[in-house]
């Protein structure tokens, strides 16, 4: 877990000069910590055969180097040879009891093995005897994170940050830490914290708009991804991020520009037309969503999310021959399912297939019984031609299933009207009123009789 001590080109030389060696045949000296780099480079890069090539090799050169018997027995530990880890260990351990990376290893391995007590007793130890090293503590809490015990590992910590309160890697693992165990107003303290030592720091701007966009607060989250951004121009994820923020706000257009400049950047992609489209169906853009999902189309004909966006533009639209079609590239792709009998009936609707759209509807709750969408839709059907006694069943069923009331309420208000139930009507609109005072006006347009009749004061809602 140390930190490499190389600058990136330092690195790239060793590394560079190791390979060139290999290649050739035909290796060169390395010092220990220049073969603890070449090491860590293969580990990182998931090679654990060169990494362990490297390990032996560096044990010729060095045949008593106790860090290199140590990444020889990491290795072991990382692909599963727990008992060779071991023997390693203890060898070590017979070389030099307080060999610190030994007992650290040693204390991971028997968390790996679910032996907590045995593992926490080796970390008190090592902090006991580390003479206040904050690099030892940070290991140990490394270790304590992986094994997901985050208590633990904040304890060691907070004795780490006192040892060095300016350690921002530190910070960044307690902010972790604090994360996993959904502290997130603590973990927003430590990302200050940070940016109080180091305020250009890309991962801390980051890690806060992300912070930010779990709670929903899109404002401060924008804010933090364009620091993010600024602090670090090919943090493209950030961009990203901020453009998602914007569209989960409804600031649309601002969101189609961050996502032009994005793809600017990194290409074109499904995902980010896809999303586009999004903002322009909710600006009621709907020929510029059409216009980016065609592009998306281009890039992959069978996903369904494109395909989905072109059916609702061309429904928008009233485009009915076009959606059909995009409605059977969907079926051949994943065939029927209820949504696109949904799709289906809202083209017959547009047709004024009345008949062919009651159809769609009941295939669709062969598939889902309890689809609110087709459901609600049949009921209106049922009500328009006055058969209420069947709309009202097709209601009641969308109230079971769990359909929104403010919804539900209208229609079930015109439907008791329908049926001359006046006390039910008055309940349903009552609470029709109690969401939004506006639905007033959904209710007469569905049933403008209700002005005039004796039966209901409507004079008293429309004050």
């Amino acid at each position: 877990m140390k930190r490499d001590r190389y600058s990136n080109s330092r690195k790239d030389e060793v590394i560079g000069r190791y390979e060139s060696g290999l290649k050739a045949g035909k290796f060169g000296y390395f010092e220990v910590d220049e073969l603890e780099t070449i090491i860590n480079h293969y580990m990182d890069d998931a090679n654990p055969q060169e990494a362990m090539n490297a390990v032996r090799y560096g044990q010729r050169l060095h045949p008593n180097s106790t860090t290199l018997l140590t990444k020889q027995a990491r290795l072991y530990a990382d692909t599963g040879e727990i008992s060779k880890a071991l023997s390693i260990i203890e060898y070590i351990r017979t070389i030099d009891s307080g060999d610190d990376d030994a007992n650290l290893l040693k204390g991971e391995i028997l968390l790996r093995k679910g032996m907590r007590e045995q593992a926490m007793e080796i970390f008190d130890q090592l902090k006991r005897e580390s003479n206040k090293d904050c690099a030892i503590l940070l290991n140990i809490a490394y270790a304590l994170n992986d094994s997901r015990m985050f208590d633990e590992a904040l304890h060691f910590l907070e004795e780490a940050i006192a040892i060095e309160p300016k350690n921002t890697d530190v910070f960044y693992e307690m902010a972790f830490s604090l994360e996993q165990k959904e502290m997130f107003d603590e973990a927003v303290i430590i990302y200050n914290k940070i940016l109080d030592i180091a305020p250009y720091s890309n991962e801390a701007w980051y890690n806060l708009g992300q912070i930010h966009m779990f709670h929903e607060d899109y404002g401060q989250a924008i804010d933090a991804y364009e620091y993010a951004y600024a602090v670090t121009p090919n943090d493209f994820q950030s961009l990203f991020q901020k453009a998602n923020a914007m569209l989960l706000s409804g600031r649309f257009q601002e969101a189609v520009e961050t996502y032009e400049e994005y793809m600017d950047y990194t290409g074109e992609s499904v995902n980010t037309c896809v999303l586009m489209g999004e903002c322009y169906e909710k600006m009621g853009n709907f020929e510029s969503a059409e216009a980016i999902y065609t592009k998306a189309h281009g890039l992959d004909e069978k996903d369904i999310e494109v395909l989905t966006g072109l059916c609702v533009c061309c429904l928008e639209q009233n485009k009915t021959d076009q959606a059909l079609e995009y409605i059977q590239k969907m079926r051949n792709i994943q065939g029927n399912t209820c949504e696109l009998w949904i799709y289906e009936a809202e083209v017959h609707i547009l047709e004024e297939k009345k008949a062919e759209a009651i159809r769609c509807y009941n295939n669709a709750l062969v598939i889902n019984p309890d689809q609110p969408d087709a459901l609600i839709a049949l009921g209106k059907l049922h009500a328009d031609d006055k058969k209420y006694t069947t709309a009202l069943a097709y209601y009641e069923r969308a109230k079971k299933a769990g359909c929104e009331m403010e919804r539900l309420s209208v229609l079930l208000a015109h439907t008791f009207f329908g049926l001359a139930d006046y006390e039910m009507c008055e309940k349903y609109l009552k609470e029709a009123l109690s969401y939004n005072p506006m639905n007033i006006q959904a209710f007469l347009e569905l049933c403008p009789e209700a002005i005039e009749s004796p039966h209901i004061d409507l004079l008293k809602y429309l004050d």
